[in-house]
């Protein structure tokens, strides 16, 4: 490890799982599309080209959802006297019978999805599982300088990673989370004992390329 100067210091302290929890769900989703975007560029520009249709859909949802509840509710006004007289009535009865099949199919189609499991929320809850099994010992810190991070542990010597091996860095409400090789570093925002948080942001922004924040 080269002789450095640190500038910011965490001093790891444990974790609460339960309330960090979405945010490393939210960390680890960012990162994964961080990848995914460099290795498909060309796909996530259609997606981003289509993402505005977003808040539309959520519209057009809500309207289908009344315009049905009216066909159903005409088609009922329309089919119960057609059902009574159905010689005379024919076409009412018809045309009852069209309109409530399309309600029923409109409210069906703008029926909210269940939300499926999501697929980060494994992940995120082995790594705060194991980075809390780490901070349990006192004395583990994560400091950085102008040329890299520094990992030390007690009784072990320090592990140094150049800014050039960093993949990304993902900031949310109250954690940063590192990426580099097949490894990945958690801290708290709240751990930070040298330097302020808006002085880290710049500093790390400018180390790391791939610096996002996402919203808790």
């Amino acid at each position: 490890m080269p002789n450095a100067n640190y500038i910011f210091i965490f001093q790891i302290s444990a974790y609460d799982p339960d309330r960090l929890l979405p945010q490393v769900r939210k960390a680890l989703e960012k990162r994964t599309e961080l990848l995914s975007r460099k290795r498909f560029p060309r796909m996530w520009k259609f997606t981003d080209a289509c993402n505005g249709m977003v808040v539309g859909r959520k519209k057009s949802r809500l309207r289908t959802r009344i315009l049905s509840g009216l066909c159903l509710a005409l088609g009922i006004f329309l089919f119960v006297p057609g059902l009574m007289e159905p010689q005379s009535l024919l076409a009412p009865l018809i045309a009852g019978a069209l309109a409530i099949g399309i309600g029923i199919g409109g409210l069906w189609r703008s029926r909210k999805r269940k939300h499926r499991k999501d697929p980060f929320d494994q992940p995120a809850r082995a790594l705060l599982a194991g980075k809390d099994a780490i901070a349990a010992e006192a004395g583990f810190s994560a400091a950085f300088s102008e040329e890299g991070m520094a990992l030390s542990a007690p009784n072990a010597d320090a592990l140094y990673i150049p800014y050039s091996e960093f993949e990304c860095a993902v900031e949310t409400e109250d954690l940063l989370l590192f990426v580099y090789g097949d490894r990945v570093t958690l801290l708290q925002k709240a751990d930070l004992t040298a330097g302020t948080i808006d002085a880290f942001r710049a500093f790390i922004s400018g180390k790391v390329p791939a610096f996002h924040a996402v919203a808790a």
